[in-house]
């Protein structure tokens, strides 16, 4: 990836991305958060004014329609355990790229390194 440029512990891999690389990714994020604005909220000049920010009353959040392998349970209550296993499936994973950056801040050695001696 990148011509194979970005090298050296992760923490020290943002700064070794090639600009280009942040203006796609900006247009990318921007689009698809247009998207999601059109399908999860009401038109600004539909909306009275002591509610700003008004959600549809159909939408639910994180829901855009985009299910192309039919995982999404019809069932409420198991949409609702699958949301929440989901949700702490992701914070676990921040907690632990966190640790994976804290070690490679404390002895610069990546994770891989580590597993290798």
């Amino acid at each position: 990836l990148f011509g194979a440029k970005v090298g050296a512990p992760a923490i020290t891999h943002l700064g070794q991305v090639p600009n280009g690389f942040w203006i796609l990714l900006t247009i990318a994020i921007g689009a698809s958060e247009q998207y999601r604005a059109s399908v999860g909220w009401v038109e600004p000049e539909n909306v009275p004014v002591d509610q700003p920010g008004l959600l549809r009353p159909e939408y639910v959040p994180g829901d855009i329609g985009f299910d192309p392998l039919g995982l999404k349970p019809t069932d409420p209550d198991e949409l609702l355990t699958m949301q929440n296993k989901e949700l702490q499936n992701g914070r676990l994973a921040m907690l632990a790229a966190a640790g994976f950056m804290a070690q490679e801040l404390v002895d610069g050695k990546g994770i891989v390194e580590h597993f290798m001696g």
